[in-house]
């Protein structure tokens, strides 16, 4: 069928606009490609000013998700089916307040063992320096005297040992004035953590008691601005997101906690010093994949090796067989099934998320990578079954009741 002038350019009109806003995109796109490459360090500079003013809104809602989780629960523990207006009213700001003192007692309970004894061992290292090094240098004397021959093969390397202690006793004190200086000087800065801190947590209380609002006005907006189908799938990739970290942070603290009471009764056992700190130590780290064993085995022996070398050793042979019974037993039973993701994947996404952000980005490497993994392997999936022409009507609806049945759990978990 053959149009009429009108018809063409009414066709030809819509084409030229879709060309025009495809063009002003990849015009756009490139100029901020552009600006980023000759102004990067600006750029950064923003953003840095950018991140400063929204840190305690962007920590408020961290704060609120990680309190969310026990808040629901004790929403559900707080005389549930009593219609009282009291009860109803006073239901969410006690599950909150609950849910906070819940997470300062265990803070309170880390840094309460930890620190002091940290304190005392350093203190006693210090103390203790020259009287080391005097006991290291007097070995060394009784060692030539005793194997002269094995003296006479080290004076060919020609080493002072002397000025070698000398140096080390000189290096040791330098680097504790330094750590004493950096502290003092962290000291300052100590006010403005303080006080993004209170207004993120003022941030996480208001947007817990309003959750539901929330919740609802952020769907009205995706509602409005995208399509049905986008939608659907914009639930269903929130809801994968929410279930990964959800299930990540809940199997973590557990194994954490397990963790800490096996090191903690293995220490007692074994007459090792520090028990109960270094236990806490452990339960504290391991919220850090995969490196926060190592880190709380190496703090661990070295607080060990003030007292006793040997115990320092026998410590690190116990840590061992701990972590195998954990990574073999606890942690495939209470993390393992949650997150879903290949060993291989973890050990990168922890990578990565270490060299971006630290010990932060270690921690939310792995929920995030759980979710990307559970995503692209049903999108596989859905191309998999796509190219293989299956007509099955099962199949075929299975996954799109798959993503209504998350975005079912999402709404009742978020809801609740």
């Amino acid at each position: 069928m053959k149009l009429n002038d009108s018809e063409s350019r009414s066709v030809g009109g819509v084409w030229v606009q879709k060309l025009d806003k495809l063009l002003i995109k990849y015009i756009l796109f490139i100029a901020v490609v552009v600006l980023f490459v000759l102004k990067y360090e600006e750029v950064f500079s923003w953003l840095g000013i950018l991140w400063l003013i929204i840190s305690p809104v962007v920590i408020g809602a961290a704060i609120a998700y990680v309190l969310n989780i026990l808040m629901v629960k004790f929403e559900r523990w707080y005389f549930p089916n009593v219609q009282n207006v009291f009860v109803k009213k006073s239901r969410r700001p006690i599950s909150i307040l609950l849910s906070m003192l819940v997470i300062l007692l265990v803070i309170f309970l880390v840094f309460g063992l930890v620190v002091p004894q940290v304190v005392t061992v350093v203190a006693t290292v210090i103390e203790n320096i020259p009287a080391m090094f005097a006991g290291i240098q007097e070995w060394s004397t009784d060692y030539e005297r005793l194997f002269p021959e094995a003296a006479a093969l080290m004076d060919q390397f020609d080493i002072d040992w002397a000025a070698t202690v000398k140096n080390a006793v000189s290096f040791v004190n330098n680097l504790t004035t330094s750590i004493l200086e950096t502290t003092l000087s962290t000291v300052g800065s100590v006010a403005s953590i303080i006080i993004n801190l209170v207004l993120s947590i003022i941030v996480s209380i208001y947007m817990l008691m309003s959750k539901e609002k929330l919740a609802h006005q952020f769907d009205r907006m995706i509602k409005v601005y995208l399509k049905p189908r986008q939608y659907e799938k914009f639930q269903y990739v929130v809801s994968q997101f929410d279930e990964s970290f959800r299930n990540y942070i809940t199997g973590v603290v557990a194994e954490a906690f397990i963790l800490g009471a096996m090191v903690t009764i293995g220490m007692w056992i074994f007459r090792f010093p520090y028990a109960a700190m270094i236990g806490a130590l452990t339960g504290f780290f391991a919220i850090i994949p995969m490196l926060g064993a190592y880190f709380s085995a190496v703090i661990g022996a070295l607080l060990i090796a003030v007292e006793s070398p040997l115990q320092a050793l026998v410590f690190l042979g116990f840590i061992v067989v701990v972590q195998q019974i954990e990574n073999n037993i606890i942690y495939p039973k209470v993390v393992g099934g949650s997150i879903g993701l290949p060993g291989l994947f973890v050990l990168v996404a922890v990578t990565i998320g270490g060299g971006l952000m630290g010990i932060p980005g270690m921690i939310i490497s792995v929920p995030l990578a759980s979710a990307l993994y559970k995503l692209l392997k049903n999108d596989v999936k859905q191309r998999e079954k796509a190219k293989s022409f299956q007509t099955d009507k099962t199949d075929q609806t299975g996954d799109l009741e798959y993503i209504k049945q998350y975005i079912k759990d999402f709404k009742d978990q978020n809801m609740t």
